[in-house]
């Protein structure tokens, strides 16, 4: 039995070699389960700080203030991506609009709160309806409706 299991795993072996379709385990793809299925870059990490903090601000805006971004923030253009072709031609402008979206949310008033903070979870939407569209579910939970008031 035990020789049958060694050639199994021996063919298997040679068959992943010979198609090329071996990957290599690298740092980024340490942590993978299944909500994680590409690992975690620099990018990926910011990205669920980023979450993390919109669903803190998400809860601040029913007490009526504003949570400050952390710094790090700032260093989306410069992540390194689970994925090269993450970052193309469009990725930066969508990265300045995130960033001034957060500029205006931290800003808010009482009465364009609400606003400027679905305004920020859209711009993440709109690169992630771009880029990579696994989070997108996630990200459309932190809207929060907007009540028009006369």
């Amino acid at each position: 039995m035990n020789k049958i299991a060694l050639v199994f795993i021996a063919i298997l072996g040679l068959t992943t070699f010979i198609t090329g379709k071996m990957t290599p385990v690298t740092t980024a793809m340490a942590d993978t389960n299944a909500i994680n299925p590409n690992g975690s870059s620099e990018l990926s990490l910011l990205m669920r700080q980023m979450h993390s903090h919109a669903a803190e601000a998400r809860a601040a805006v029913a007490e009526k203030r504003n949570v400050a971004y952390p710094a790090a923030f700032l260093a989306i253009n410069t992540a390194q991506p689970t994925d090269d072709e993450t970052k193309n031609e469009h990725f930066e402008g969508f990265s300045k609009a995130y960033l001034q979206m957060l500029d205006n949310y931290i800003a808010s008033t009482d009465e364009n709160r609400i606003k400027n903070y679905n305004a920020v979870v859209y711009s993440c939407l709109s690169c992630h309806s771009s880029h990579c569209p696994g989070p997108v579910p996630k990200i459309k939970k932190l809207l929060l409706p907007e009540v028009f008031t006369d």
